[in-house]
């Protein structure tokens, strides 16, 4: 202890120490915030935009985006800045189940190979979907999800599929949530919802018909754990609505997340 430390009472040494831990808590937060700030949406940002989507002030913006480049988890081109590598590298690393996207891949490949649509790996996170894997080929129609993105699970059939087999407070936390609306077709009633997880736990299968995205229809099947009974996971395949066959698509999806279950467990 300094000298001047030694000089303050007991309560003025714990408010100086209740203060700088306050001010790092508030440092981190702010720059996990601009981190936040580079969704799917916003590959790419100025300063100002970043300051902006994080709330904090343009100067702290631009000496926390210094930081992040210093540490390797943003880079600079021009005035404009993305993440780089390194948060793929950690997001990998964050992943779970462990090994399911390098076991799911040789799947989904053979997958896309056999309808030539875009096959999808995805788990459950905080009311959302978080895609692990995509893969699609040349005929595949725009389709706005990538690797690492997400989307409100109750409008995608990769959520309903891992909700179908999921346990009763983790189906609660999405069917009590908020239900956004992101087409005309997305299913945001509650009653509907439970409905539509009673069909699939049911047939084994999910569907998505233009609730995402208008003019693509998806078919989901559950990657379960046999030890638990529950969905770790779940496959998908996407098309256009216009020659979505969902017998034929379904009927390849439950066998491949069949054997992953399998695999998995």
């Amino acid at each position: 202890m300094d000298a001047g430390s030694a000089a303050l009472s007991p309560d003025d040494r714990f408010h100086q120490r209740l203060t700088g831990e306050s001010a790092r808590t508030n440092s981190a937060s702010r720059t996990l915030a601009v981190l936040s700030a580079f969704d799917q949406s916003r590959a790419v940002l100025g300063v100002s935009e970043v300051a902006s989507h994080a709330r904090v002030p343009k100067s702290t913006a631009h000496r926390l985006l210094a930081v992040l480049i210093d540490h390797g988890y943003v880079k600079r081109d021009g005035n404009r800045y993305r993440l780089d590598e390194h948060v793929f590298e950690l997001g990998s690393r964050a992943l779970r189940p462990q090994g399911l996207r390098e076991r799911a891949v040789p799947f989904m490949a053979e997958l896309h190979h056999q309808t030539l649509e875009t096959v999808h790996l995805a788990v459950l996170h905080d009311g959302h979907v978080l895609y692990l894997e995509k893969i699609f080929g040349h005929r595949a129609p725009p389709c706005p999800t990538v690797v690492g993105g997400r989307n409100p699970a109750h409008s995608t059939a990769l959520g309903k599929a891992i909700l179908s087999q999921s346990a009763p407070d983790a189906v609660a936390r999405v069917v009590t949530g908020e239900l956004a609306r992101l087409t005309t077709h997305t299913i945001t009633n509650r009653e509907a919802l439970c409905r539509s997880l009673d069909r699939a736990r049911d047939e084994g299968v999910a569907l998505d018909l233009e609730e995402s995205r208008l003019g693509l229809a998806c078919v989901a099947a559950p990657i379960v754990d046999s030890h638990t009974g529950e969905a770790v996971a779940a496959l998908s395949i996407s098309s256009p609505t216009s020659r979505f066959d969902e017998r034929r698509l379904a009927a390849r999806l439950r066998k491949v997340a069949d054997a992953l279950s399998r695999i998995c467990s």
